[in-house]
């Protein structure tokens, strides 16, 4: 049973503004900066007259600070029209700066303009930047139209309850990153089988971005069927009996992605679709190229018996390969970028959790009861104890060094426990809980009947003690 705290989150109020806008004018907000603790964006929108509010990417945004014409063109995400009072949400893309973006929806015919903000709270220490541009904007106020006031309260999502102890764990997140990267060369008919991929039990998936100067066909193959067939002198028959998967034809610069089942390795398998007889004179620029051999090839086709026909048993090769021998008759140059499956955000951090330090019912006596080991791993280090007695009972938290003499000088318990910032008196059933730190040092639970309890016979004290603790990548926090 668990049963410490945790941290408590939730939106607090940040900076707010109103803005003044004439129709069809714009306003963008404060940048939105992504992080893994902070995804959403949470406001509350009051507006006299119908607004829309959408995110745009800072940058674009500051790119169209110079050319208001672009602002309709922009590629707004998460658009909520005909706003008047609402509160807007978004997650944006992670770690790409963004901009809150409103609106006036009333027609204007004379292109697009920025509206004006008339009051502005930040909170100390935020958007130093915006002041700068407030203040100047104050010498610059300009009468309006038809105004439409805006007000905008941005909100931070923050600790709001038990903020002193650590960070809950973190989920990892995960995605696609670049590996390595090749460039191979394949004349007409040819064909490039160099990488094996290996699921595990529950099979898994590829990723490959491809560009190549002509079409090519792409497939998965059993990777011990791709190497007998390869290795037998009829390698053109036998690699047309062959099972292909996830098969991509015509391909010219695509992202390739393929499901793999079971434990079994396959090879992706990039072939040339030209045939043999392509004109050679290399003369062709590269669109021209693509547009007449598109389509002309001959090479795996999509169906469950795999290709009716494959290419010749002819090796493309990679152009680290350095195969200066070989004389090229029309090269189609393909550049392979390999992605792999890893871990981008949250990676590292040390990840804490409650552990169990003491869980036993002991025969109650009026002899000291002292548990040991209790050393925090970190700063802030959260403690839990849980207590249950049939009599009243002196508990605390107190240096293992102390706690070693009280069975020598019992007269010294009520000083030490008067001392101790986590302790209790007359305790029958509670549950309570303590913060240490490093500098504490290795510290003991002692427990100890109320002087004058009746001691009953037979009967037993119950104590549970857990802490958080790092429980995986403690590696960082071992070398604070």
């Amino acid at each position: 049973m668990l049963f410490g705290q945790q941290k408590t989150y939730n939106w607090v109020t940040g900076s707010d503004e109103t803005v003044s806008l004439d129709p069809g004018y714009y306003h963008g907000g404060p940048t939105f900066q992504p992080s893994p603790k902070n995804l959403a964006v949470h406001v509350d929108v009051d507006a006299q007259r119908p607004a829309t509010i959408a995110m745009v990417s800072a940058q674009e945004w500051n790119d169209a600070g110079q050319h208001p014409e672009a602002l309709q063109d922009l590629k707004y995400i998460c658009v909520q029209e005909h706003v008047v009072k609402a509160t807007y949400s978004c997650t944006p893309p992670a770690g790409v700066p963004m901009v809150v973006v409103v609106r006036d929806e009333r027609d204007w015919e004379r292109g697009s303009f920025f509206g004006e903000v008339i009051s502005r709270h930040d909170r100390p220490g935020q958007y130093a930047d915006r002041a700068i541009a407030a203040a100047a904007a104050e010498q610059r106020r300009r009468d309006f139209v038809s105004p439409n006031n805006v007000h905008l309260q941005y909100y931070d999502w923050a600790c709001t309850d038990n903020c002193n102890l650590p960070d809950p764990p973190q989920p990892k997140v995960f995605n696609w990153v670049a590996s390595q990267n090749e460039t191979v060369r394949l004349d007409p008919a040819n064909y490039y089988a160099n990488h094996t991929f290996n699921p595990g039990p529950q099979g898994g998936n590829i990723q490959v971005d491809i560009d190549a100067r002509y079409p090519v066909t792409l497939a998965m193959v059993d990777s011990s069927a791709w190497q007998q067939a390869t290795q037998q002198p009829t390698a053109a028959r036998n690699l047309s009996n062959l099972t292909y998967n996830c098969v991509q034809q015509h391909a010219v610069r695509t992202t390739y992605t393929c499901h793999m089942g079971g434990f079994w390795s396959q090879v992706l398998v990039i072939s040339d679709e030209r045939q043999e007889q392509h004109d050679r004179d290399g003369d062709h620029d590269r669109d021209g190229d693509r547009d007449r051999d598109y389509g002309q090839g001959y090479g795996m086709v999509s169906s469950n018996a795999g290709p009716s026909v494959f290419p010749t048993s002819v090796r493309g090769a990679a152009l680290t390969d350095r195969d200066e021998g070989r004389r090229w008759e029309s090269p189609n140059d393909v550049r392979i970028q390999y992605y792999s499956w890893n871990c981008v955000q949250a990676c590292d951090q040390p990840d804490f959790g409650w552990v169990r330090q003491v869980k036993e019912k002991y025969q109650l006596t009026k002899v000291l009861k002292v548990y040991n080991g209790l050393t925090p791993d970190h700063d802030g280090t959260q403690v839990s104890i849980r207590v249950k007695s049939p009599v009243p009972m002196a508990v605390a938290v107190l240096p293992s060094s102390v706690a070693g003499q009280l069975y020598a000088k019992p007269d010294m318990f009520d000083s030490a426990v008067s001392q101790s910032s986590c302790q209790q008196r007359g305790v029958q059933s509670s549950t309570f809980q303590c913060t240490l730190n490093l500098a504490d040092g290795s510290q003991s639970l002692v427990l100890l009947p109320e002087s004058g309890a009746d001691i009953p016979k037979k009967k037993k004290a119950e104590v549970e003690v857990q802490a958080v603790k790092c429980i995986d990548n403690c590696a960082g926090l071992a070398s604070k």
